[in-house]
């Protein structure tokens, strides 16, 4: 009997073994992300009283998972340990069959799912998170151009990069398309290049170049010198980070015009990604006039890692899944995974 049947036998038996267990796992989680942090402040990030923190802490430091000082508690070597055990048998093999399912029926190169909600959870956060780097990381050759999209999805990436990714590598990080063409917002991908660059140590390439300008601006801006040599760079890309968006969220952050959005209406657009909208079948119905990458340049890419999270984006995710993205690597929450499923059974 392997050790997840043998959980999934003890939780019908005595279920409240399960949920103690997922609430001290949660807890050390939050301690190892916000360390180091005091009671009041963890308040914030677990569903637990006062009186139940302060027990739980008291357990954690007693089986030498954490240590308690006056700056507020750690986590002990043997607590990392036991979250690496922990995360090696269960993050992926919790849900192989729905794992397997989304591979085949999207054929895609590889699907991982972590427990909960990205939305709702810091926990499922910084595990999807720490899982995308880590996958990323494998595939930084010692020359690499790494393309990333805006969102606040990759904003929340970016700033859990650090010294660690691409370590002792020449890694560019470049936006793959141009900037929303609104105010300057940190959710652009220029700023999200630059943020996650600075935080782990690498250069950063920036496009300047607006979404939905016309054709003839279009032909004269990529004549700019600053512009050709920010996409001879995109060009050199090997690794693409990116998010799935909701279709309409997104034409509203372009300041989309009235005409786009009546087309978006009409056929029933549900995910964008790359500059280019979908409707529920995968099907482009419209994309973005800027320069850069485009949604049909990104097949050439040979590592595109996709992560996404939160209940209200599992439409957008199976819109874009439609498209059958043969290179790309998927990360999504429990959430999301849930309502596919759904979808395909």
């Amino acid at each position: 009997m392997d050790i997840l049947h043998l959980l999934h036998i003890q939780s019908r038996l005595v279920p409240e073994m399960v949920m103690k267990f997922n609430s001290r796992y949660e807890l050390l989680i939050s301690i190892k992300i916000n360390q180091p942090v005091g009671r009041k402040m963890l308040l914030n990030f677990v569903n637990m009283t006062e009186r139940q923190l302060r027990t739980e802490c008291d357990v954690l430091s007693n089986l030498g998972l954490i240590t308690k000082h006056t700056t507020g508690m750690n986590i002990t070597e043997k607590g990392e340990e036991f979250l690496s055990e922990v995360k090696s048998s269960l993050v992926n093999d919790t849900f192989v069959k729905e794992r397997n399912l989304i591979k085949k029926h999207f054929s895609i190169k590889q699907v991982h799912v972590v427990a909960g909600d990205f939305v709702s959870s810091e926990v499922t956060r910084a595990e999807m998170t720490e899982l995308l780097l880590d996958k990323v990381n494998k595939q930084i050759t010692k020359e690499c151009v790494i393309g990333v999209s805006g969102g606040s999805t990759m904003y929340y990436v970016a700033g859990k990069a650090n010294e660690t990714f691409g370590y002792k590598k020449n890694v560019i990080i470049t936006p793959i398309r141009g900037g929303l063409s609104v105010v300057n917002t940190e959710y652009q991908a220029n700023d999200i290049a630059a943020k996650m660059a600075n935080n782990s140590g690498h250069d950063y390439q920036l496009l300047h170049a607006p979404d939905n300008i016309g054709k003839k601006a279009l032909e004269e801006l990529v004549k700019e010198p600053v512009v050709k040599n920010a996409l001879d760079v995109i060009g050199r890309t090997s690794i693409i980070i990116h998010s799935i968006g909701n279709a309409f969220e997104m034409a509203y952050r372009r300041k989309s015009s009235m005409e786009v959005l009546k087309v978006l209406e009409d056929k029933k657009a549900v995910s964008e990604s790359f500059g280019s909208y979908f409707d529920k079948d995968g099907n482009e119905i419209f994309k973005t006039s800027t320069i850069g990458m485009s949604f049909k340049d990104v097949d050439g890419i040979n590592n595109v890692f996709t992560i996404v999270g939160g209940e209200k984006k599992a439409d957008a995710v199976y819109s874009y899944l439609c498209t059958k993205p043969a290179n790309a690597t998927l990360i999504i929450d429990e959430a999301i995974c849930k309502k596919i499923i759904k979808k395909l059974v």
